[in-house]
């Protein structure tokens, strides 16, 4: 999946750089310039305020998940820069968005729909709790996901 994103988005006409390490800070707000550069120092390349808890979830729940992260600043960090304003975001955030819109317009007429990945088994090797001591309740609310792997639960 995320390799037929990053030829959508080239084909809508973005810049798209393949691969990176992006960290998830609580927000909304601006990093502070020692923040920002502690995070460039661990060798992060993006700083935003989503996508770790949904990439994280949807590994959980073994579907194909791509990032298409949307720069609209430098952060504090570059100095030749002007600082971020909410005003510079907001403009560059609606240029994202149509070219957002318009890569999952390419993405959607050019997805394949056989995986080339194993997100499918993710849990496969994950799941160390015995299914026996795991209340109905639980069992019967994680049942999609679960009753391949521990069967179908008959108390």
């Amino acid at each position: 999946l995320s390799r037929q994103l990053y030829n959508a988005v080239k084909e809508a006409g973005g810049t798209v750089h393949w691969g990176g390490n992006f960290i998830t800070i609580e927000g909304p707000r601006f990093s502070t310039r020692a923040e920002s550069n502690v995070y460039r120092a661990w060798g992060m390349d993006i700083i935003g305020m989503t996508t770790s808890p949904e990439a994280f979830l949807a590994r959980e729940a073994e579907l194909c998940y791509a990032v298409m992260a949307h720069v609209t600043d430098y952060d504090v960090w570059h100095v030749s820069e002007e600082p971020v304003t909410v005003e510079m975001v907001i403009q560059t955030l609606q240029k994202n968005v149509r070219l957002a819109q318009e890569a999952l317009r390419v993405l959607a007429r050019n997805l394949r729909e056989e995986r080339q990945c194993d997100c499918e088994h993710a849990l496969a090797n994950a799941l160390i709790t015995d299914p026996k001591v795991v209340p109905l309740a639980t069992r019967r609310r994680l049942a999609l996901f679960l009753d391949k792997y521990w069967g179908r639960y008959e108390p």
